[in-house]
């Protein structure tokens, strides 16, 4: 009997020590970080249609400039191992599949040591942007609008100085670092009213006896990414919000709506020199507009003498402020880096519009999903609404998750299952729904995960 225990905790012991050895020896190797920045303007300099309101909008002025940050990351290893990504935020209302896919075959053929596949990019989601082509239709037809840039006509000439930027960035990548840290900043709000009758309304009147409650949940999260030189300068930061830039609403200007404050602010605080890489979290169901305590909110904005899109700044440039202590004091200039570029074909509502179904019933796209040190970053190309952000961190093996919507493809909306069935508008039309989101989610977390295996 005690023979038969000792050889039976010996072999228990001895089952153990293969995960654990092999666990020892895959461990993922931490490379040398190089970074590179560039910043493109991609302010039109004629006439153009804005995008984000359902009538024709042509510019009559430039508010503020619109730019695209290009942020180039490549890890060194022994033996010819590297690992590269470029990220590319752009103050758009987003980027669509054929616009991306003409930014990589451009790159491509530029830069022979970069895998164009590992490209992305991304839109702030401003309303007062020019569309990239013509997939909007008769919307923002402008052929009879004599001095007004057609979409494709603005589409070369983003097209010219975002490769510029690309190559600068990518050419210029230097021996650096990564910290992050975790701020707060309210920003996003949910902007869809519940009632009594079970409707929901985006933006619904909130003062009335019937209305019950907001829809869904609000995060202000401030989630950051520092990026230094060889010689502990601060080179840049990444700063990822759960909110569209829609504080600026229904104007005939071009502008980057409240993230050009927040370069503003940055640059006065750190520098002008510190690149601002703007990044969109899920927030299909959000903005930073209010739906009660409107007069109370107003009247602070005036007493400060600042506007809204100032006083989203302030808290955002205090978020970091609070944060930044934190991250100098971690700064990896060796770190795990892993790029994962997937192909996932989710499921299409029923029913969905025909012209968007596939062979098989299913709309494809494209994620990337980053592994850089602790913390995980992975894109979708929906307006997708905040809930599933919030599962997809929550089941993360990352310490931090930044997710990025509106990211190489135009998808529209993704709504919750308690979303659809309040319907309104961002819950009545779209293409993937809830069942889509499920595998979204899973598939997202499945990738992520999968780079803290052995």
């Amino acid at each position: 009997m005690h023979t038969t225990r000792r050889t039976t905790m010996l072999l228990a012991i001895l089952a153990l020590l293969p995960a654990a050895t092999g666990t020892a020896l895959a461990a993922a190797p931490e490379d040398p970080l190089y970074v590179g920045w560039a910043v493109a303007d991609i302010t039109p300099p004629k006439p153009v249609a804005l995008v984000g309101q359902m009538h024709k909008r042509i510019s009559k002025s430039v508010h503020d400039p619109l730019s695209a940050t290009v942020l180039a990351l490549e890890t060194r290893g022994p033996g010819g191992r590297k690992e590269q990504a470029i990220a590319v935020s752009c103050d758009l209302v987003g980027i669509k599949k054929v616009t991306q896919d003409k930014i990589k075959e451009l790159v491509k053929a530029k830069l022979a040591d970069f895998d164009a596949d590992k490209l992305f990019m991304h839109g702030t989601h401003t309303h007062t942007g020019p569309p990239l082509d013509e997939s909007f239709g008769t919307l923002y037809d402008v052929s009879k609008d004599p001095g007004v840039w057609k979409a494709a006509e603005y589409a070369e000439f983003f097209y010219g100085r975002v490769v510029e930027a690309v190559v600068k960035a990518w050419e210029g990548r230097k021996p650096g670092g990564m910290s992050w840290a975790l701020g707060q900043a309210v920003v996003g709000h949910n902007r869809r009213a519940v009632y009594a009758d079970g409707r929901s309304v985006m933006y619904g009147n909130t003062n009335q006896p019937d209305f019950l409650s907001l829809e869904g949940y609000e995060d202000h999260g401030l989630e950051l990414l520092f990026f230094w030189s060889a010689d502990a300068k601060l080179t840049g930061m990444l700063i990822n919000v759960a909110c569209p830039s829609q504080e600026t609403e229904g104007e005939s200007y071009l502008s980057a709506d409240f993230w050009h404050e927040v370069r503003q602010e940055i640059g006065k605080r750190y520098g002008k020199d510190v690149h601002v890489f703007a990044q969109c979290a899920p927030s299909g169901d959000q903005s930073p507009h209010l739906l009660w305590r409107q007069k109370a909110e107003q009247i602070m904005l005036q007493r400060k003498g600042i506007s809204r899109r100032q006083e989203i700044a302030l808290r955002i440039a205090r978020g970091v402020d609070e944060a930044f202590p934190c991250a100098k004091k971690d700064v990896k200039t060796r770190l795990v880096f892993k790029h994962v570029v997937a192909r996932v074909d989710l499921p299409l509502y029923q029913p969905a519009p025909k012209t968007f179904y596939e062979a098989d019933g299913t709309r494809p796209v494209e994620l990337h999903v980053l592994r850089l040190g602790d913390v995980a970053m992975a894109t979708n190309p929906f307006e997708l609404f905040l809930d599933y952000g919030v599962r997809i961190e929550a089941q993360s093996k990352a310490v931090l998750t930044l997710l990025v919507q509106l990211s190489g493809q135009g998808c529209g909306y993704l709504p919750t299952a308690k979303a659809v069935a309040g319907g309104g508008y961002s819950a009545d039309k779209f293409w993937v729904g809830p069942e889509g989101g499920k595998v979204l989610v899973e598939q997202t977390v499945r990738h992520i995960n999968q780079l803290w295996e052995p």
